[in-house]
């Protein structure tokens, strides 16, 4: 019996999955099988003491199983594969919430993996506050190979629920969401916000959260729970400027909304954000976004005295030669001890 084989033998005798007594959905967009979303599959199959859940898994496009992946959705009926249109990660959400069962939807993305104890440590906190609709953790973010960069806590008040909404508008919310994997909101209060909607592309995560602090409070859980890889072909590495420009717009349709004003330009604004062409034309334009990726990675290495930021910044340079911060911060980088940092 192969490793894979035992751990769902082992998640099949702790199973207790029905289909009328699913109390957590999570929701999982994907456009390709393969060890990454393994991993993550098998972060959510080891929760320990969560109530009953299931994890429906989007595939966004020409999205083609794999052995992995098929053993899994034979052996154990919690999960759930689900097949969309390639109209990209927002659109895949929204099936998958609207395909939840669950009282309460958690999300994660593919690659990042959650501690044992996270499904049941959200819902506990949901639970025992009834008037809070999301519930989020810290989150440890790594590079590429799982080396740590840094630990996000988000500001705000821990462990006790706060109102989000802040007064003016233009200061936003009184809580800083780590990152969209690490939440749980309730999925009766998603709809009543309207879910995630299809006009943001990139970072549909801020609009939700915006719309969501309206019907009820915010909980902060002072505890790393969910693990997440900053990838190089990664949304944020490639889009970073996309996501920028989107959370404006989403703060902006939030002020529009608390001031009574119509928030219809601001969408169409904001449905114009779109992934750009990757023709043979504009192949320069995106070795400079591969490489901007490649160096945030390597430059946060970098200030942590992690030596493996080198070959991030090889890369990098492979792809962005001409950009003259990647020589500098390369440079600087060949200082380092070549053992890890303590």
């Amino acid at each position: 019996m192969d490793t894979l084989e035992m751990d769902l033998a082992n998640e099949r005798q702790q199973a207790t999955h029905t289909p009328g007594n699913v109390q957590i959905s999570v929701v999982i967009g994907t456009h390709e099988a393969g060890p990454e979303l393994e991993e993550t599959l098998a972060s959510i199959g080891h929760q320990q003491g969560s109530p009953s859940w299931e994890c429906l898994i989007v595939a966004n496009g020409r999205f083609q199983n794999d052995a992995m992946l098929q053993k899994r959705l034979a052996s154990d009926p919690r999960f759930r594969l689900i097949h969309s249109d390639p109209a990209g990660l927002t659109e895949a959400l929204r099936l998958g919430c609207a395909q939840a069962r669950g009282r309460w939807i958690a999300r994660i993305d593919v690659g990042d993996v959650m501690e044992p104890t996270r499904l049941q440590r959200q819902a506990a906190g949901l639970e025992r506050f009834s008037e809070c609709v999301l519930c989020t953790t810290g989150v440890q973010i790594c590079g590429p190979s799982w080396e740590p960069i840094w630990i996000d806590r988000a500001d705000g008040a821990a462990n006790t629920p706060i109102e989000a909404i802040l007064t003016p508008a233009e200061r936003g919310l009184a809580i800083a969401i780590p990152h969209h994997a690490s939440v749980m909101f309730q999925r009766h209060a998603y709809e009543l916000a309207g879910g995630y909607r299809c006009e943001f592309y990139f970072g549909q995560d801020w609009d939700l959260w915006y719309r969501l602090a309206h019907q009820g409070s915010f909980l902060l859980l002072d505890e790393v729970l969910t693990s997440m890889r900053l990838r190089t072909q990664g949304i944020s590495s490639l889009h970073r400027r996309e996501q920028v420009a989107i959370a404006r717009l989403s703060l902006a349709c939030h002020i529009a909304r608390c001031s009574g004003e119509d928030e219809d330009q601001l969408l169409l604004q904001a449905a114009q954000i779109r992934p750009q062409s990757r023709s043979h034309g504009r192949r320069r334009f995106w070795q400079a976004r591969e490489a901007e990726g490649l160096y945030f990675i390597a430059e946060n290495l970098r200030r942590k005295g992690d030596p493996r930021c080198r070959s991030y910044f090889l890369r990098a340079l492979a792809k962005g030669f001409w950009i003259p911060r990647i020589w500098l911060r390369f440079l600087q980088s060949l200082t380092l001890k070549s053992r890890l940092p303590a």
